[in-house]
């Protein structure tokens, strides 16, 4: 899938911008997906966020779910795809700003995002194991919030393994 998938997603629209690229609501296979589309300057930022997703043991319901990354471009331009899982309510940052919370709610959020950055930072030992991860950017805007009002932690372009 990793290789052809850039090909297969139509870009539906821009949702946000940083200062590695652009971040799209798109559609794969009748799904909506985020597409982080990164400035070709940006390449490091995308192999190192691309090679941390992709650690063994990294899923967790509290970490962004990635899907793939690709490389789309012709002979004159090329665009850098990394495409995760797609949660409409967008940033904490956004989201506590139009939103009123009991104080359920609110634990909800807290605890979820604790729970991702505990599974970051807990190195597995094991055949296959995980190490430590240090995000080392986390803020509200890096943290996104899903349907069901947890959290997942999101932006590892920073992160290192150790």
């Amino acid at each position: 899938v990793q290789r052809t998938i850039a090909k297969q997603i139509q870009m539906v629209k821009q949702i946000g911008k940083g200062r590695y690229g652009e971040v799209w609501m798109g559609r794969w296979r009748g799904e909506k997906v985020a597409v982080k589309v990164f400035f070709t300057t940006e390449e490091a930022s995308w192999f190192r966020e691309t090679e941390i997703y992709q650690t063994v043991l990294m899923r967790h319901e509290n970490i962004l779910g990635f899907i793939a990354a690709d490389i789309k471009g012709t002979g004159s331009w090329t665009q850098l795809y990394l495409i995760t899982d797609y949660h409409e309510n967008g940033s904490l940052y956004d989201y506590l700003k139009s939103t009123t919370l009991d104080t359920k709610a609110m634990l909800k959020l807290a605890y979820s995002s604790v729970s991702g950055l505990c599974h970051l930072h807990t190195e597995i030992f094991s055949t296959q194991g995980k190490p430590a991860i240090a995000h080392r950017d986390l803020k509200s805007k890096n943290i996104l919030v899903k349907k069901n009002g947890t959290c997942c932690i999101a932006d590892l372009g920073l992160a290192v393994k150790f």
